[in-house]
C-alpha cells in the first residue's frame, strides 16, 4: 500500500479489523473510525485520515465487534458498505483489510470489493486455511490475487507451498515476500518499510508487487 503511494498512486485503506492494527501501525489517533461510519450518519470524509502522501485510512477500533450484531438483525445493513462507501472517489486502489475469517462483516466487504488479495504465509497451516476460505466463498466471489509472504527461499518448505500455490492458483500468484525482520522493525516504529529500510529486502519486494498490480 506505501509502495502504490511511492507509486504516485492515491491509495486509501480501509481496517475491517477491531484489532486497529494500521492507524496504530501509521500512528494515527482517530476520532472517527469505521464503526462509527456504518452506524451514523457521518460524512465518510470525516473518518478518513491522511497517514502519509497520497496514503488515508479509515481506521478500526474493538467497537467493530459489535457491528455484527447490526449485520445480522438489520436487513438494510447488508448493503452497508455499498451505502456508506459509494460516494468516496478520487482513489486509485482502495484497500479492504479484513482479518482472517468468514464474519459477516468481511462478507460484505467481498461482495463490495472489485478484487480479493489473500496473503498467505508460508506454512502449511496457511495452506490449509487457503482452501477452507475457497470452500466458503458466497456463490459467485473468486480470489483474484494470491500474495505469497513469509518466504525463504533457502528452506524446502517455502519452495514447496509455494509451488503448490502456483499449480492452484497458477498467474493469479503474485511475486513472494520474503522473510525479512526489517519489515516486522519497521511496523513496532511506527514506520513504513520505505521509512525504515529502504534498500532492505523487503523494499524491493513490495516495490516489485506494486508494479505487478499498477
Amino acid at each position: 500500500m506505501a509502495a502504490l503511494a511511492l507509486k504516485r498512486q492515491n491509495v486509501l485503506v480501509i481496517d475491517c479489523d477491531p484489532q486497529g492494527s494500521v492507524a496504530d501501525w501509521l500512528d494515527v489517533n482517530p476520532e472517527n473510525t469505521f464503526f462509527d461510519l456504518l452506524t451514523d450518519k457521518l460524512n465518510p470524509q470525516k473518518c478518513i485520515y491522511q497517514a502519509r502522501d497520497r496514503l488515508s485510512i479509515i481506521p478500526s477500533d474493538k467497537q467493530l465487534v459489535l457491528i455484527e450484531v447490526r449485520l445480522a438483525k438489520d436487513e438494510n445493513m447488508e448493503k452497508a458498505f455499498q451505502n456508506k462507501l459509494g460516494s468516496i472517489k478520487d482513489y486509485d486502489f482502495v484497500f479492504l483489510d479484513c482479518p482472517p475469517s468468514m464474519s459477516i462483516l468481511n462478507v460484505n466487504a467481498l461482495e463490495y470489493a472489485d478484487e480479493i488479495f489473500m496473503p498467505v504465509s508460508m506454512d502449511y497451516l496457511s495452506l490449509r486455511g487457503v482452501k477452507q476460505v475457497i470452500q466458503s466463498l458466497p456463490q459467485g466471489i473468486e480470489i483474484t490475487r494470491i500474495l505469497p509472504t513469509f518466504y525463504d527461499q533457502r528452506t524446502k518448505k517455502s519452495q514447496e507451498i509455494l509451488q503448490d500455490l502456483k499449480s492452484f492458483f497458477k498467474e493469479k500468484v503474485t511475486s513472494p515476500i520474503r522473510v525479512n525482520v526489517r519489515l516486522s522493525e519497521a511496523s513496532s516504529f511506527h514506520k513504513t518499510i520505505f521509512e525504515f529500510e529502504p534498500n532492505s529486502r523487503g523494499a524491493r519486494d513490495y516495490t516489485r508487487l506494486a508494479e505487478e498490480i499498477i
